[in-house]
C-alpha cells in the first residue's frame, strides 16, 4: 500500500512538472529602459512644456496559443511589466520667493511613479524573423517622489519654527490610464535562438487628476490643483527571452 501510494505521488508530480513545462514554454521575459517624454495637462495646467525623464523595467509575457485557437490565439499575447519612470513637465505654480512673497514661477515638477501597465500585445509577421506587435492596455502607478525644480519640500507658511512640507502631500499618491503603442521584434544568435531585441514607441494618458488639496496646502494653489493628469511619449529598447 505504501508503495501504491508513493507510486501515485510520483506520477502527479511527473504531471504535474510537465503541465508546469508547458506553461513556462509559454512566457516570454526581458527587460527594456528609455525615455519618456512627458508633460502634464488639463484645466488647470498653466504654460505647460515637455519634460525628459527615465524609463526602466522589466516585463512578462505569456502567449495565448494554447489558450486561444486559430490564427488570433497566434498573434495574441498578454505582457504584464513593472517599471520605475519619471513624468512631470514645467508649469507656472505658485512658490514662496525668498522675501517671503507668494509669486508664479515656471516650475520643474518631476513625478517619480512605479508603473505596472497590463498590456493586451498583437504581433505580426514569422514568429522565427523579425516580426511587429502592437499593443494596448492599462497601467496604475503608485507615487514614490515628487520634486519641484529638484527640491522636494518647502517652509509652506514661510515660519523657520514649523516642519517643512513635502511637494508630493499637494499630489494623490497614485496614478491610473491608458498605455497604447507599436513597435518591432529583432531576434539574434540564429532562427532558433531564444533571444529577440525590440525597440517600441507607446503613449501613456493619465485619467486621473492627480492634484490634491488637502487641510495645509497653500490656499493659492487649490486652483492650480483642481484638474492635473499625466500624459508621456515613451521610447524604449530592450532584451527578450522566450522560454
Amino acid at each position: 500500500m505504501i508503495r501504491i501510494n508513493k507510486l501515485r505521488i510520483l506520477l502527479i508530480a511527473i504531471a504535474f512538472l510537465g503541465l508546469n513545462s508547458g506553461l513556462i514554454a509559454q512566457f516570454t521575459g526581458g527587460g527594456r529602459v528609455g525615455v519618456n517624454l512627458s508633460s502634464l495637462r488639463g484645466s488647470s495646467v498653466k504654460n505647460n512644456s515637455m519634460m525628459v525623464g527615465y524609463n526602466i523595467g522589466i516585463f512578462a509575457n505569456y502567449a495565448m496559443d494554447d489558450v486561444i485557437s486559430g490564427n488570433f490565439g497566434e498573434m495574441f499575447s498578454i505582457q504584464v511589466e513593472l517599471s520605475a519612470q519619471t513624468k512631470g513637465g514645467t508649469l507656472d505654480y505658485p512658490v514662496i520667493n525668498n522675501e517671503g512673497i507668494i509669486d508664479t514661477m515656471a516650475v520643474n515638477q518631476n513625478f517619480t511613479y512605479v508603473q505596472v501597465p497590463i498590456l493586451a500585445k498583437f504581433s505580426f509577421g514569422d514568429p522565427k524573423g523579425i516580426t511587429g506587435f502592437g499593443e494596448v492596455g492599462a497601467f496604475g502607478a503608485p507615487l514614490f517622489g515628487l520634486s519641484q525644480d529638484g527640491k522636494k519640500t518647502y517652509d509652506h507658511d514661510n515660519d523657520p519654527g514649523t516642519d517643512e512640507r513635502k511637494y508630493r502631500d499637494e499630489y494623490s499618491g497614485f496614478d491610473y490610464g491608458v498605455v497604447f503603442g507599436a513597435g518591432v521584434n529583432i531576434p539574434f544568435g540564429g532562427r532558433k535562438s531564444p533571444w529577440h531585441a525590440f525597440g517600441n514607441a507607446r503613449y501613456s494618458l493619465g485619467l486621473a487628476n492627480i492634484g490634491e488639496f488637502k487641510d495645509k496646502t497653500m490656499p493659492e494653489l487649490e486652483g492650480y490643483l483642481s484638474d492635473v493628469k499625466t500624459s508621456a511619449i515613451t521610447l524604449l529598447v530592450g532584451i527578450g527571452y522566450k522560454f
